[in-house]
């Protein structure tokens, strides 16, 4: 490489390294996200990105991304190159992704069961002439695992001042999917018209919802097949290319400015491949049959919930306008 080129690489180098210093003491410290701003894109898809993550590596996050831009940087030092560093990184970025590829199906299928549970629940305590907010209440501390969090949040709202639809429609948007969407609907018909046959209404969603379950589970049994195989041929190209960049003589190409563009569209293409095949395997959530609440209907009910005598003075947003 000539001087100039060399000058070049090395004032790249300095500026990733710089953000990289950054990002990562950024991610140590933590940040406080400010419920009043709204997320923007980068920030919903790194939390899609997560989110399909097992618990334990969500849990993890910050060690996995400082040890890829650690790993990077090291690379990126060994080698001379940047590609070498940047490939050798996403690597490490998306080594659990191969590893684990159907987290997020698994997860859904878990909380289907749940809420099928928690509704027999319901219908067994509201045989017994208990009201639904209460039934709602009594069942917080025996809620199934994947849903405990949500039912808590909800019994401790159906306990305050908020309206029960509210209450509701706060629990639809949490679980952003059309099956707890029928759930809540269901609540809310109930909460307004107080009609007789709510707990064989009840059973009969719980029912569905087991039986959408099975089936998931069905499809997901035929998909891992699938995730397998293509597991197994991620890592053996992972292997093969490892060992290559290894080897000057097949790597030696590689070693230049153009063969470095060369090896960066490969890569692109190797993960552009690899998220479409994720995209085209995942299940979605059923699509909503409630809109989800406006920005200014979520603030009031929010600033309710955590201050209600100051909120009761304020008259409050109707949701039933967004409900489809």
């Amino acid at each position: 490489m000539t001087s100039a080129q060399l000058a070049l690489v090395a004032a790249c180098c300095t500026v990733l390294a710089l953000l990289g210093v950054f990002a990562a003491v950024r991610e140590v410290r933590g940040r406080i996200p400010d419920p009043a701003k709204p997320k923007s894109r980068a920030a919903g898809r790194l939390a899609r990105a997560k989110a399909d993550l097992p618990a334990r590596w969500q849990q993890r996050w910050r060690h996995l991304v400082i040890t890829a831009g650690v790993v990077a940087l090291a690379v990126w030092a060994w080698t001379g190159w940047p590609v070498h560093g940047l490939l050798a990184g996403a690597t490490v970025l998306g080594l659990p992704y191969v590893l684990y590829p159907g987290t997020a199906a698994t997860l859904r299928i878990e909380r289907l069961e749940a809420l099928g549970q928690w509704l027999n629940q319901l219908a067994g305590v509201h045989q017994a002439g208990i009201s639904l907010a209460q039934t709602v209440r009594s069942s917080a501390k025996s809620a199934p695992d994947p849903i405990a969090p949500n039912v808590r949040a909800l019994a401790h709202r159906l306990g305050t001042a908020m309206d029960a639809e509210d209450a509701f429609a706060l629990f639809a948007d949490e679980l952003a999917d059309g099956v707890s969407d029928h759930i809540v609907l269901l609540f809310q018909t109930h909460a307004v018209y107080k009609g007789p046959g709510l707990s064989a209404a009840l059973e009969a969603l719980a029912a569905t919802i087991h039986q959408q379950a099975a089936d998931a589970r069905d499809i997901e049994a035929d998909r891992a097949k699938v995730r397998k195989s293509s597991r197994m041929v991620s890592m053996v190209i992972c292997v093969v290319v490892v060992g290559c960049m290894l080897n000057d003589a097949w790597s030696g190409w590689y070693q230049s400015p153009v063969g470095q563009l060369v090896l960066a569209v490969l890569g692109a293409m190797f993960a552009f491949t690899l998220r479409w095949l994720r995209k085209i395997a995942r299940t979605k959530p059923d699509p909503r049959l409630i809109d989800p609440l406006p920005g200014d209907i979520l603030d009031h009910l929010v600033s309710a919930e955590s201050d209600p005598g100051e909120s009761a003075a304020r008259p409050s947003p109707s949701v039933s306008e967004y409900v489809l």
